[in-house]
């Protein structure tokens, strides 16, 4: 009977030993997973501010054409005034 005694003890401390590190395993698979979930939202995070950078970038360059665009055509403008301006001036000079 003793020997029994000593075999149910056994077995009771080996149980909780292997609950206790059932319960550890468990912790850390829930720190594992919560960790790759912050890196999967980070990657995505980062894909969208990548995504909206060039979508940006893509604007800007579009908006600096229209720009440069304008310029050209603010000084051909600004040319051709001068051009008959002066012709206006020589018109009166000459009459």
């Amino acid at each position: 009977m003793p020997d029994r005694e000593r075999w149910k003890s056994r077995i009771l401390t080996a149980g909780r030993e292997a609950k206790r590190f059932a319960v550890a395993a468990a912790h850390q698979a829930d720190a594992l997973i919560q960790v790759a979930r912050q890196k999967a939202e980070t990657a995505a995070r980062r894909r969208k501010v990548r995504r909206t950078l060039q979508q940006a970038s893509r604007v800007l360059k579009t908006a600096g054409k229209a720009a440069l665009a304008a310029g050209a055509l603010a000084a051909i403008g600004a040319v051709a005034r001068e051009i008959d301006v002066r012709s206006r001036k020589k018109r009166r000079a000459l009459a």
